[in-house]
């Protein structure tokens, strides 16, 4: 098992293969946050850090009226936060680390083994495994489609700097 930057065990799947939504909420739990699905008025994930001074974990909000790849993505996005942030989010440093939860999800979705398996690192492959592995995406121009356009792109985009 490897680590994040911060020092935080990465889960066994992280990089080997596509984790399940169960696999997210479980590595959440491990890291002992809560996992919270939103309801209607929720249209976005939220992150917030631990207080352990008073005993409260760090929770992870999830939408729960949003499509199945939506829902693992907010989570895997908000799990970035957690392993990368561990923290507050000053307003100046935001940006930052909105591309870094991002990237850690986009890598936690679309792991390396695969990648180097099937020597797919192209945006069409990357939507492809998406549509297999989590959500039978439409063909035509949807929010799911136009979703895993962006993690495949933020994907391809970290693989491009990791051969640079």
């Amino acid at each position: 098992m490897g680590r994040s930057p911060e020092g935080v065990a990465l889960p066994h799947w992280y990089g080997l293969h596509y984790p399940t939504i169960e696999d997210l909420e479980a590595y959440a739990w491990e890291l002992g946050a809560k996992v919270v699905y939103g309801n209607g008025n929720i249209s976005k994930g939220a992150y917030f850090p631990a207080f352990e001074d008073y005993g409260i974990p760090a929770v992870l909000v999830v939408p729960n009226h949003s499509s199945h790849l939506a829902q693992i993505w907010s989570l895997a996005h908000e799990l970035g936060h957690l392993v990368l942030h561990m923290g507050y989010t000053s307003p100046w440093t935001r940006a930052k680390q909105e591309t870094q939860a991002e990237r850690w999800a986009a890598c936690a979705l679309i792991p390396e083994a695969r990648i180097r398996k099937y020597e797919n690192a192209s945006l069409d492959a990357f939507i492809a495994a998406l549509s297999a592995h989590f959500e039978d995406l439409p063909l035509h121009d949807c929010p799911q489609r136009k979703l895993a356009g962006k993690i495949a792109r933020i994907r391809l985009k970290s693989v491009i700097q990791e051969v640079a």
